[in-house]
C-alpha cells in the first residue's frame, strides 16, 4: 500500500495545528507527527482526496508557510520510519522497539517492524492503549484486536497472559506484518485474520480493542457490544477528547457502561464495559 504524506509548515506554534489534525482525522488521515514548526500527516493513497489541500489553506490562512505532498511507495517506507523510529517506553516493564535497536533489559521487550501499517507505539492512541493493557488482568482472557495494524496491542496481550488473541485488519499488508511481528516476539499464533467488523461474533470476548478513527467506531460500536461477554471491557481510541461525548452517548444508548478515560496530547482513550 502506498502512503501520502502532507508536510504542513506553520509560521509559529498555534492552535491552528490542532484544528488541522482534527479536520484531517475526519477525512481518514491515520497518523500525525508534530514538530515545532511543522505538522506531518499520513494517509493511504487510496483514501487520499486532494481537496483537503484547499481545506488546510483555508484553516491556516496567513499562518501557513509551506505545504507539500509527498508520495511514499511501499518499497520506500522502511527507510523513512527507520530514520525516525526510536524505542518507546510504555512503562518501566515494557519497551517497544524495532529489531535493529539494542536489546533492552526489561520484562516485556516488544519488537515491532512496521510495513506501511499503523501502530509502532509512537502515536498517542497506540501508547494510550498499550499503557491501559497493563492495568487489566488478561490471564485466561479471550481478546479481539480490531484494526490490529502492526499487531503491537495483540502482542502485548499475548505477553500479559491472554488465553487467546484474535487480530483483525482490513489491510492485507497489516495482516502479513502482524504475523511477522508475532514471530519476531516468539509468539506462536495463527489467529490473524483479514476482515472487518463482520468478523465479530456474539459473546466471544472478554476484551475488545479498537484503535480506529471515530467514524468507523461509531458505525461498528453495536457490533463490538455484541461481541463482548457480560462484564467484558471495550477499549476505544483513535479520536480526540472533544469526540468523547458523541461516542459515549451512542455507547450508553446501546448498553455499554463508562469505566474510565485517558488523554494524551488531546487524543483520547475510553474504557467501557458490558
Amino acid at each position: 500500500m502506498n502512503y501520502i504524506e502532507l508536510s504542513i509548515k506553520l509560521k509559529e506554534p498555534t492552535f491552528i495545528k490542532d484544528v488541522i489534525i482534527f479536520e484531517l482525522g475526519e477525512l481518514g488521515f491515520d497518523s500525525f507527527q508534530e514538530l515545532d514548526d511543522e505538522l506531518k500527516a499520513f494517509i493511504s493513497e487510496q483514501n487520499y482526496d486532494p481537496t483537503c489541500l484547499a481545506l488546510i489553506k483555508t484553516i491556516s490562512g496567513n499562518s501557513l508557510s509551506d505545504l507539500q505532498v509527498i508520495n511514499h511507495p511501499s518499497t520506500n517506507w522502511n527507510k523513512k520510519w527507520e530514520s525516525n523510529f526510536k524505542p518507546i517506553e510504555v512503562n518501566s516493564d515494557c519497551i517497544i522497539r524495532s529489531s535493529f535497536h539494542k536489546v533492552r533489559d526489561v520484562k516485556y521487550d516488544v519488537i515491532i517492524d512496521p510495513s506501511m501499517t499503523f501502530g509502532t507505539g509512537h502515536h498517542e492512541t497506540t501508547l494510550l492503549m498499550s499503557k491501559a493493557l497493563f492495568d487489566l488482568k488478561l490471564i485466561d482472557k479471550d481478546v479481539l484486536d480490531m484494526g490490529t495494524g502492526t499487531g503491537v496491542l495483540a502482542i502485548i496481550c499475548h505477553l500479559l497472559g491472554a488465553k487467546s488473541v484474535d487480530a483483525v485488519d482490513i489491510d492485507p499488508i497489516a495482516v502479513e506484518n502482524t504475523r511477522k511481528n508475532l514471530f519476531s516476539n516468539t509468539i506462536n499464533s495463527n489467529n490473524v485474520f483479514l476482515g472487518d467488523s463482520s468478523f465479530v461474533k456474539s459473546n466471544e470476548y472478554d476484551l475488545l480493542l479498537a484503535n480506529i478513527n471515530k467514524n468507523i467506531l461509531l458505525k461498528d460500536l453495536s457490533k463490538y457490544y455484541k461481541g463482548l461477554r457480560k462484564g467484558g471491557n471495550l477499549l476505544l481510541s483513535g479520536f480526540f477528547t472533544l469526540d468523547n461525548q458523541e461516542i459515549l452517548d451512542l455507547a450508553t444508548n446501546i448498553g455499554l457502561i463508562f469505566v474510565d478515560s485517558k488523554e494524551l496530547n488531546k487524543w483520547s482513550l475510553l474504557i467501557l464495559s458490558k
